[in-house]
């Protein structure tokens, strides 16, 4: 697979670069640097908050007694 380099623009092809889709380990630790700074950020939310409401509403809790075996052949 060819592409570029998201950090210097390099070409990079998935079967000679180990780092792909970086050129190289240098632009891998900078990409990893970018993150961590919280240079690159996810701009929008993942989800929409109402449907977060409605999905922890349909949760159900299970409690198991670990004391006690659930399989009287084990």
């Amino acid at each position: 697979m060819l592409h570029k380099c998201p950090i210097c623009k390099t070409p990079t092809d998935s079967t000679v670069h180990g780092d792909f889709p970086f050129c190289s380990e240098r632009c891998r630790d900078r990409d990893l640097g970018n993150w961590a700074t919280e240079k690159y950020v996810v701009s929008e939310p993942i989800f929409n908050e109402d449907d977060l409401e409605e999905i922890e509403a349909s949760r159900k809790t299970i409690i198991l007694d670990l004391d006690e075996p659930n399989d009287a052949g084990h």
